[in-house]
């Protein structure tokens, strides 16, 4: 005679056993969540845009259309997508400045993803002696020669960071004149040969001093997250060290932290 009791206590084992021995496995949801916001920071769809019907997502993502929708409700909750009931799911025309601080992309390339217009009030840039600082996160001497980049990032004419960055003066290839655009890392990779691979960032809360107030338009006093970061070659060696600072009232900072079952497997390479 069929037991079907002891059949499903055989299945519900067998599965515990599988499971405990298999790494574990990201939902179809959270699949969904980051395929649909990678592409929107790669401007897949414009601001205004109607996005596929929840059928068309789920069949070009490979989920189920119940996992479409709980993707959908996350990224409206992070305000990336607006939900109208019975019109469809709209990219929003204005979206807050999320700072993904576990991605290692540029201001400008932020901004954009967002939906604001990115822009350059202020850029300079002068050679000078590494001090000791700039020196110790690069890994070279004091006074060696360093180019120094000043820049002043906006959102939509709005200025939102400040941003010192610095890297040797020997990786300018010789009798090169120096020309350096609104991306650092488009400008290593192309004229300099250098290829970031991972950048490695520490945090720290600070007050806006009054030279800052005035080129942010706000009052001295106000919150700004600096961000002091030394970006590393394909190997590994320190190759440009920045000092960013972000108004607080501009961005949301936003950092995706691993669960404890991540832990026990290999780390992925870089």
């Amino acid at each position: 005679m069929w037991d079907m009791k002891a059949e499903v206590e055989t299945e519900v084992r067998t599965r515990r056993r599988v499971t405990a021995d298999a790494p574990p496995r990201v939902s179809a949801t959270a699949r969904a969540v980051q395929s649909l916001r990678l592409r929107l920071s790669q401007e897949s769809w414009s601001a205004g845009d109607r996005l596929p019907s929840e059928p068309a997502l789920a069949k070009e993502l490979g989920v189920s259309r119940v996992s479409v929708r709980a993707a959908l409700a996350q990224l409206e909750s992070e305000g990336l997508v607006d939900r109208r009931h019975g019109s469809g799911t709209y990219v929003n025309s204005v979206r807050p400045l999320v700072r993904s601080l576990h991605l290692n992309v540029g201001s400008a390339e932020l901004i954009k993803s967002r939906g604001h217009v990115p822009g350059i009030s202020e850029m300079s840039w002068k050679q000078e002696a590494a001090d000791d600082e700039v020196a110790e996160r690069l890994a070279i001497d004091v006074t060696t020669s360093v180019i120094h980049l000043y820049r002043v990032r906006t959102a939509d004419e709005t200025p939102v960071t400040i941003s010192h960055d610095y890297f040797a003066a020997a990786l300018l290839p010789d009798q090169q004149p120096l020309s350096l655009g609104p991306s650092l890392y488009n400008f290593l990779s192309t004229v300099c040969d250098v290829e970031v691979k991972f950048g490695v960032a520490n945090l720290e809360p600070t007050l806006i001093d009054e030279e800052q107030a005035k080129i942010f338009g706000v009052d001295a006093g106000e919150l700004c997250l600096m961000i002091k970061q030394i970006d590393y070659d394909l190997d590994e060696r320190p190759v440009s060290y920045s000092i960013e600072y972000h108004l607080a009232s501009a961005f949301n900072f936003q950092l995706v932290r691993q669960g404890p079952g991540t832990l026990s497997r290999p780390a992925a390479v870089r």
